[in-house]
């Protein structure tokens, strides 16, 4: 018992008079501790975003933070290697989805998330490798078996999936404790 109290850190009495003691700090303390990440603002796109979600069975936050990395929303964006718009869609993806003005905020978020659900399916709902192949192409996740040894790609996926998480929005912070008594903060 002697050895319980040493290893404690907060002990507290609650209205009732129970007494608790714990090695876990109390939950506003957890949360000043735990940066929580703010949800990608868009609002001038949110209708077009939501839209084709809608439509294609896409969670629209994952669609913003996808714009958000591609192009920080700006529909006039074109990168070194010639991808265009909001979602970045190279010329030929563009041409094999249907868009005939990647420019245009509405032909192009279709497109990228038309392209999202095709590359979720293709991998089995697995986020990360869509976002692979969404950055480096299908062809490359297929060949690599998983998210190819590209650095920018991996950064791209670390980028994205560190500020999504579907689990998340519903419990953004969850305190458990491990079967070996660790304390667990965790957002997944």
């Amino acid at each position: 018992m002697f050895l319980l109290f040493i290893l404690t850190q907060v002990v507290s009495e609650s209205a009732a008079g129970e007494v608790m003691i714990t090695n876990v700090p109390e939950t506003a303390d957890v949360m000043q501790a735990v940066p929580v990440l703010e949800p990608v603002v868009c609002n001038e796109y949110d209708h077009i975003i939501a839209y084709y979600c809608d439509i294609y069975s896409v969670d629209p936050e994952l669609v913003k933070i996808v714009i958000q990395k591609e192009s920080e929303f700006n529909p006039n964006a074109v990168s070194r290697s010639g991808a265009i718009g909001l979602m970045q869609l190279m010329p030929k993806t563009a041409e094999i989805l249907g868009v005939k003005d990647p420019y245009d905020p509405w032909e192009n978020i279709e497109g990228g998330v038309k392209f999202l659900r095709y590359l979720l399916d293709s991998f089995d709902g697995d986020v990360e490798f869509a976002l692979a192949g969404y950055h480096a192409g299908p062809g490359a996740v297929q060949r690599a078996q998983g998210i190819p040894p590209i650095p920018e790609t991996i950064e791209y996926v670390d980028f994205i999936m560190s500020r999504y998480s579907p689990e998340s929005r519903d419990n953004p912070v969850r305190l458990s404790i491990t079967e070996d008594g660790t304390p667990l903060i965790t957002n997944r």
